[in-house]
């Protein structure tokens, strides 16, 4: 009997753990599927004349079961975005302690989504309810996601707490001296600002909503868990109880059945194609040997490099990862001082900004504006930015000499433009492909997907091993993404029935602050938010409520998304929350001062390059205008 009972715990983490593990499969491979479908369709209807009626269906059905599903490997693998700047100062032992807590609070947004969803079904089912459009099914198969992933994701969350409960027990966690290992009055804090957040919903809802949002996210809670609760909360307190969670899963299923959305899971599987079969070390060889003539131009081929690549995958943690690796040691070995080589690595991956950017595709997402305009709108800034951090390469080398020059011969550089053209081609093919109307912004994602397995085919990098891996890491930041759009419309729903904009708006017009002062405010806003939240944090906390402001304050809503992906692109190299620092971190094992301080120049050059936007909107509107998009 004992040994009984010692192993189901063994056996409960196990079959979890397995379950886990084949859903960000199964969902990896679902959304790769999508891509094969959604190709073969533009194939048909640009070929033949003959699109099919069940793909789009099919491709939304597959949508919202991939996103739900794929939360619990991210859950276990511990792949959530948090804002864990405050919490890392604690102990092991505070932090475990804290960590329960928060998983709790995660388990609430969970059981919302789960038991609601649950209801939805049951009664889809009973009322044999049936899809909307050319293709039918019943609509329970639809909303069976809402308890099965949610399921998945609550054993899987129970699974984790009874282990951090387990290792809180045995004693062996480090510890600090002073509060900082006192995880009772750790708690006993993010305890009392929730109960303040919601206790002042009665007094100021809005305010309320802010004070709890903050006081989740700056506690641990996952970014999605934390907007999902506080928008459950909003809900319940400020509206109808629990007569009012029912739309919960309603808003959750509206928002992934969205064709727009579909793109950025696809263009994720497209970029982590590209990555994995080492299209990033040909497009860096590339550009450091046809560049290495330049003053300091195995620095500028670093940041062209990046570029290029950012053309390619679109998240810029994954191109400072790629190019990174082979960069860095490059430009040690060859004299460049490492804070330089540091900048040119993190500050040149501008995946964010440079199309194609699943940051622009979300921005658009909340602002209802065409993604293919919005991509126009950032080209052209992406080159000068690109432009502006070489031109600073080369000054920096001119005045310190503080690097070697290559000598590259014209064979060597043919070689490696031969290598390096497959992937070279890609942004062309993509872009090229949205702007003379063959496609969508979604269909070319799929078709990016298509076209990048092919290049790792030719590079003969693919294998099946690495197709899983591919499966499981794309699955898994598109998920990250997704849920975080998730918990934001949950808590949008509620600031928009709080008409908290349209207060906003209806100030802004009586109060006679000029509205430079207000634009002045919101870039100093973005400054510090980019210090303490991810990129995909600022931009579904703050566009909701902006958006609508922006014809008030006179702001163009294209120019606003491109200026807005450069402060994110800043955010991503300013302390504590900078990832492209942690990524350069991760790859040298250096401290964070010196890769700090490589990269304030780039970070400075793109706060000019937002400033320089704002005065001249023409440099992103032009191509849009001659594009006609």
């Amino acid at each position: 009997m004992k040994l009984k009972l010692r192993g189901l715990p063994r056996i409960f983490s196990t079959g979890i753990d397995k379950a886990s593990n084949y859903s960000i499969v199964l969902s990896g491979a679902s959304m790769f599927i999508v891509a094969v479908i959604t190709t073969y369709e533009v194939i048909l209807r640009r070929l033949f004349d003959s699109p099919t009626t069940w793909v789009f269906a099919v491709s939304l059905f597959i949508m919202v079961w991939f996103v739900l599903l794929s939360a619990a490997f991210g859950l276990k693998a511990g792949r959530q975005i948090t804002v864990d700047f405050i919490i890392i100062i604690f102990s092991q032992r505070t932090r475990a302690a804290l960590g329960i807590l928060t998983h709790l609070v995660s388990l609430i947004f969970i059981m919302t989504i789960g038991y609601y969803g649950l209801r939805m079904c049951m009664e889809a089912y009973t009322k044999g309810i049936t899809s909307m459009g050319l293709l039918l099914y019943p609509q329970w198969l639809l909303y069976l996601c809402f308890p099965v992933t949610m399921g998945l994701y609550g054993l899987q969350a129970i699974r984790i707490l009874a282990d951090e409960i387990t290792n809180l027990q045995s004693g062996e966690l480090i510890k600090k001296d002073g509060w900082k290992d006192d995880p009772r009055l750790v708690l006993a804090l993010f305890v009392s600002s929730m109960i303040v957040g919601i206790l002042l919903m009665k007094i100021n809802k809005a305010a309320g909503l802010i004070v709890l949002t903050l006081s989740l996210m700056l506690g641990g809670v996952p970014v999605f868990a934390a907007l999902g609760c506080s928008g459950v909360a909003g809900l319940f307190f400020i509206f109808r109880g629990f007569q009012s969670l029912p739309i919960v899963p309603v808003i959750i299923e509206e928002t992934l059945h969205n064709f727009v959305l579909l793109a950025i899971p696809m263009f994720i599987m497209g970029g982590v194609i590209l990555y994995k079969c080492g299209v990033g070390e040909r497009t860096y060889d590339f550009a450091s040997k046809w560049l290495s003539s330049l003053p300091g131009g195995l620095g500028v081929g670093t940041v062209i490099a990046c570029g290029l690549f950012s053309a390619m995958v679109g998240v810029s943690t994954a191109v400072a990862a790629a190019i990174g690796l082979v960069a860095i040691p490059s430009l040690v070995a060859r004299g460049y001082p490492k804070e330089l080589a540091y900048g040119c690595v993190a500050g040149g991956a501008l995946g964010v900004l440079i199309p194609p950017s699943a940051g622009l595709i979300v921005y658009g997402f909340f602002t209802n504006t065409s993604v293919g305009t919005l991509f126009a709108a950032a080209f052209i800034p992406g080159f000068m930015i690109v432009t502006l951090f070489s031109l600073y390469v080369i000054f920096y080398c001119l005045i310190s000499r503080k690097y070697e020059k290559a000598t590259v011969s014209w064979k060597e550089r043919i070689l490696s433009l031969k290598g390096a053209m497959p992937g070279l081609l890609t942004p062309f093919f993509v872009l090229g492909g949205i702007y003379s109307g063959i496609f969508t912004p979604t269909e070319a994602a799929a078709v990016l997907v298509i076209y990048s397995m092919i290049v790792a085919f030719l590079y003969k990098k693919m294998n099946w091993g690495t197709f899983v891996d591919i499966l499981r890491e794309s699955a898994t930041l598109g998920s990250m993404i997704m849920m975080i759009i998730v918990g934001a419309m949950v808590l949008a729903n509620v600031i928009g029935h709080l008409r908290v904009a349209r207060m906003l708006a209806e100030w802004l017009g009586t109060s006679g602050i000029p509205h430079w002062q207000v634009i002045g405010g919101l870039f100093i806003l973005y400054i510090i938010l980019g210090m303490f939240l991810d990129g995909l944090a600022i931009t579904v906390l703050t566009i909701p409520v902006l958006y609508p402001l922006m014809p008030t304050l006179g702001i163009d809503v294209i120019v606003f998304g491109v200026v807005l992906m450069m402060f994110v692109e800043t955010a991503l190299l300013t302390p504590p929350v900078g990832l492209n620092l942690f990524m350069v971190k991760a790859i040298t094992g250096d401290t964070l001062w010196p890769i700090m301080k490589g990269n304030l120049p780039f970070a400075a050059l793109l706060l000019l390059g937002a400033i320089i936007l704002f005065l001249f909107p023409e440099v992103a509107l032009w191509l849009p205008k001659i594009l006609g998009v």
